[in-house]
């Protein structure tokens, strides 16, 4: 996460919301215009997350609605068994 970038901002019904299941956290940021802004503003790569709004899978260049939340999950891959 960008150090000089103030992520919390006071007034939370003017913010994007944001569930990190990665560290089980909710943050009120101010609002960005696509996940691959967001992922910018948290220091998150793209390869290691899913990012979900309204029961949709976003890609990098998807906008974002700050009027509904947004949530970040870990990427779980698996191996095969053969």
């Amino acid at each position: 996460m960008d150090p000089d970038i103030s992520l919390l901002i006071p007034h939370p019904e003017r913010s994007l919301t944001v569930i990190n299941h990665q560290t089980g956290t909710t943050l009120h940021l101010k609002p960005v215009k696509t996940v691959q802004a967001l992922l910018g503003v948290l220091g998150l790569s793209p390869e290691t997350v899913l990012v979900i709004q309204k029961d949709s899978l976003l890609c990098d260049d998807d906008p974002i609605d700050p009027a509904q939340p947004v949530e970040v999950r870990p990427v779980i891959s698996g191996g095969s068994l053969s």
